[in-house]
């Protein structure tokens, strides 16, 4: 049983290993693009200040932005959110980019669309 434990104190180490060296080397690989690298420092700490904004609302109960779309004329908002969605991807489609350039971008598109849609139907609805 003694050997058992061994194998997987050894496992334990050698996985580590490998998990160090491949930080080391994204690390590396972020520094060399300083630019990058910023950006995704600033897209993260915006990410992190929306959920907590978002984690807070609860205990302040309204707040003024969601007063704002919750309102009777949010679905004019979000009417209008969706008309320009549609544009943009539209907008995109008709690029004729090939399938690697547009990914991205129609993943972000596709992630943004559901919510819109959400907040549209949300605001229709909720009258």
């Amino acid at each position: 049983m003694e050997w058992l434990q061994r194998a997987g104190a050894v496992l334990v180490f050698v996985t580590l290993g490998v998990v160090v060296v491949s930080l080391f080397g994204g690390f590396q690989t972020a520094i060399a693009q300083p630019v990058a690298l910023i950006l995704g420092i600033a897209m993260g700490a915006l990410m992190v200040a929306i959920f907590l904004k978002v984690a807070l609302v609860p205990e302040r109960r309204y707040t003024g932005w969601v007063r704002s779309i919750t309102n009777r004329n949010a679905r004019y908002l979000f009417g209008l959110l969706l008309l320009l969605w549609i544009g943009a991807m539209a907008f995109l489609a008709s690029l004729n980019l090939p399938a690697n350039t547009v990914g991205a971008p129609a993943l972000v598109g596709l992630f943004a669309g559901f919510f819109i849609f959400m907040g549209f139907i949300w605001a229709v609805i909720s009258e």
